[in-house]
């Protein structure tokens, strides 16, 4: 089974990966489960949240298996620019370059931008001036203004892109049909309940 593997920091954003983690769960409703979901860190040392929430790690950086990698996901925190930080972003440069997603949202953005990896992919961020605020970033002209962009392997989104950074993570990995992507998307956009009943059906299409 493929990996996501989540990387987990102090201040992590944790409501940032709300939507995604939902519709993971919807692995079971589709009848098969392709990916599971790690924790990693730098350490198994005990993480806490912005929202106050503490993690245990699963696993260590150094214990990530590239082979079974599906995608990696950066959530924001006030300590992307933390030295810790550099493993986990030179192993998000090793990833793109071998056609594994990642994603990365809010905070996050400005560490891949401090490593100069978006200075070749199309992407956004919480505002250009955000980005701007790191000496490697060169990637002006790939600047989108919109709450969250899809470029080959990478996904960016700003701290209020969650559910589209979500949907295009679960359409990059490919998990649902079309159809059950798109009602999904639609209900939790929208709040109307005639989405929900398109979710539920969309399960007897073929995945």
């Amino acid at each position: 089974m493929k990996k996501i593997y989540m990387y987990v920091l102090d201040t992590m954003a944790d409501w940032e990966n709300g939507y995604l983690l939902q519709g993971l769960t919807l692995q079971k409703m589709a009848g098969k489960s392709q990916y599971e979901l790690q924790t990693v860190s730098t350490s198994k040392k005990a993480i806490k949240t912005s929202g106050g929430v503490t993690i245990v790690p699963d696993i260590t950086i150094e214990e990530i298996d590239e082979t079974k990698a599906g995608a990696l996901l950066l959530i924001g925190a006030d300590t992307w620019q933390d030295q810790s930080n550099q493993k986990i972003l030179e192993l998000s440069k090793s990833f793109l370059e071998k056609n594994i997603l990642v994603a990365a949202i809010c905070g996050a953005t400005l560490g891949l931008a401090n490593k100069g990896i978006l200075n070749s992919y199309h992407h956004t961020s919480n505002a250009l001036f955000f980005l701007k605020g790191s000496p490697n970033y060169q990637g002006e002209k790939y600047y989108e203004d919109t709450v969250a962009v899809m470029d080959r392997n990478l996904i960016t989104a700003s701290s209020a892109g969650s559910l589209l950074w979500a949907r295009y993570i679960l359409e990059n990995l490919e998990l649902y049909s079309k159809e059950t992507i798109e009602a999904w998307y639609n209900y939790f956009s929208s709040g109307k309940v005639d989405y929900f009943g398109e979710l539920m059906n969309s399960f007897h299409l073929k995945m």
